[in-house]
């Protein structure tokens, strides 16, 4: 009866147990005032102690007041009332503040002044630190700030590495409610670029200096400005062959007032192996072996090696790479593949070489190129033995904001190529290829996913065209609810032989639900035919998401609309960026 009689007393005095602490009231301002008020209350973030005695708690509310009125004053409030009320005791107290802020200070004075050799290379800086700091306006302490920044960032980036402030003042009359803002600001000698040292660590092969050179936009006699050290930086790191880049601003070393640059490199290992195994529903099991020799020589030639196998393709490639130009990326290349496919109706065994140039014209990468392919295909009732060289132009610019999973961005991609008959080739054709993509974010846990492909050959006779010069639609990155490819025009027993135009669309909405997981649902079309303007397939359906390190891993289930189809397909793959 005993334990009868004492469970009833602890669940009355359970509101009570449940509610201690310290409830605190802000009232009488709002918006950034309240939010800035509560931030600043000790007694705020001691509410939820355990330890709270009244001693303690009356100490936190006499120090509430100073504390508020300093909270207000970066908004120019130095002048408030403030009703401070303490109610309860051990252990329930609620405390309460209202706060009439008053008067907001006024600026009635702004002085502004810029001395040294760059005074008057600020002139637009001036501009804007006055459209900041105006007389007869309200004073913002953050607007007093603002400007202040203006001057020194602009210095910095001008060259002007001694640029500071000799008198920083606000000067506020709390017995007015005015204050005047007082920034006089030297600018000190303009620095320029003196040379620049590129120091590789002793590891290996050391890389010639006038190649290193070709890529540092630095040049000794310009202006020094912080942007072209950071460009440096960039384009040493994607060339490849350093794990890190570390750029010194000598300035204490400064000549006449040229200031040493000195660039510490450390290099990556010379060789890098890649290994990877997967699955995706286009190409059943897969598994590729890679290797990079990098600094073949001091002139930065490297060599790409690499063999994909899965249960539809094998191949094996190489490329030789020449660097070029002032820019990461443009080089000179040879290549070499071997390689066999099989299709829905047939197989195709194919070899090649070619060379390849590549250059960063504006923001765009071009490439213009000669192969040649010996291929022999077949497809249903199709048996071709071909021989192209192939001159071709492929160009393609994006702008990502995440190269791995990309919420705002687009790509585009465009190849043209062909062959000449009599021209050791044995077929003449033009092929144009092009693909579109875009990411739009939806607030913050969703994006929208657009695609469109497109493609065509102009060819005199098809039967002489060898299947990887067709094209064909369906998988995992084109129609998903249609197999692998397996959409196209068909011969005479319905074997699918591919045709000479294309056109694939897809739309998505994907969004993460909880951590990384996430779910999308899709629409995809498209079709292949002999004519510009085939017949459209359609299919539609929804999926998982997984964000990995490495790429969204999805996985889907597809409606094809056809009549005869299925009525879902598995689609297993990873998306990278777009």
């Amino acid at each position: 009866m005993t334990r009868l009689r004492f469970l009833p007393g602890v669940l009355l005095c359970w509101p009570l147990l449940a509610a201690a602490g310290i409830h605190v009231e802000v009232d009488g301002v709002s918006g950034a005032l309240k939010h800035n008020a509560e931030a600043y209350l000790s007694i705020r973030d001691a509410a939820d102690r355990k330890d709270l005695d009244q001693a303690t708690v009356e100490r936190l509310q006499r120090q509430a007041g100073p504390e508020l009125r300093e909270s207000l004053r970066p908004f120019g409030y130095y002048n408030p009332f403030i009703d401070a009320r303490l109610e309860g005791q051990a252990p329930n107290w609620r405390a309460t503040y209202t706060i009439d802020p008053g008067p907001q200070m006024k600026l009635t004075a702004v002085d502004i002044d810029i001395s040294g050799d760059g005074a008057r290379d600020f002139d637009h800086q001036l501009r804007r630190m006055h459209r900041w700091l105006q007389e007869g306006e309200p004073l913002l302490h953050s607007q007093y700030d603002e400007a202040k920044a203006i001057l020194t960032a602009a210095a910095y980036a001008k060259g002007y590495l001694d640029a500071h402030y000799v008198r920083s003042e606000l000067r506020v009359k709390p017995s007015d409610n005015t204050a005047e803002a007082v920034l006089h600001f030297e600018t000190g000698p303009q620095y320029r670029f003196g040379d620049f040292t590129i120091v590789q660590v002793e590891d290996g092969r050391k890389l010639d200096d006038a190649f290193l050179r070709r890529y540092v936009p630095i040049t000794p006699g310009d202006v020094y400005d912080p942007q072209v050290i950071l460009n440096t930086q960039f384009a040493l790191g994607d060339l490849g062959y350093f794990d890190s880049v570390e750029i010194l601003t000598q300035r204490d070393a400064a000549v006449d007032g040229k200031v040493p640059i000195l660039i510490n490199t450390t290099p990556r290992n010379s060789q890098h192996y890649d290994f990877g195994i997967g699955y995706g529903t286009d190409t059943g099991l897969r598994g590729s072996v890679g290797a990079d020799f990098r600094r073949l020589n001091d002139s930065g030639h490297t060599l790409h090696l690499e063999t994909q196998v899965s249960q539809i393709k094998t191949e094996a490639l190489g490329e030789y790479r020449i660097p070029l130009g002032t820019k990461a990326g443009e080089l000179f290349s040879i290549t070499g593949n071997i390689g066999q496919q099989d299709y829905k109706s047939g197989s195709s065994d194919l070899r090649g070489f070619g060379f390849g140039l590549t250059r960063s014209p504006g923001k765009w990468q071009r490439r213009l190129y000669l192969k040649y392919l010996h291929e022999d295909s077949h497809l249903g009732e199709d048996s071709t033995s071909a021989d192209l060289v192939m001159p071709g132009i492929g160009i393609n610019r994006s702008q990502l904001d995440d190269t791995i999973y990309t919420r705002r961005g687009w790509s585009i991609f465009a190849d043209v190529h062909g062959a000449a008959h009599n021209l050791l080739s044995t077929v003449s054709f033009v092929q144009a290829h092009a693909t579109a993509k875009l990411a739009y974010p939806i607030g913050r846990r969703s994006r929208v996913l657009l695609r469109y492909e497109y493609g065509a050959n102009w060819v005199g006779n098809f039967g002489k065209l060898p299947a990887s010069q067709r094209f064909f639609a369906g998988g995992d990155d084109s129609i998903r609810g249609y197999d692998y490819e397996s959409i196209g025009p068909e011969d005479s027993n319905g074997a699918v032989i591919g045709g000479n135009f294309l056109t694939t669309f897809s739309s998505e909405i994907e969004t993460r639900v909880w951590g990384n997981w996430g779910v999308a649902a899709f629409a995809d079309g498209g079709g292949v035919s002999s004519d510009a303007a085939p017949g459209f397939h359609y299919a539609a359906g929804g999926g998982l998401r997984y964000r990995s390190p490495v790429g969204v891993i999805r996985v889907d289930v597809g409606h094809p609309f056809d009549a005869g189809q299925p009525p879902v397909r598995l689609n297993i793959g990873v998306r990278v960026g777009l």
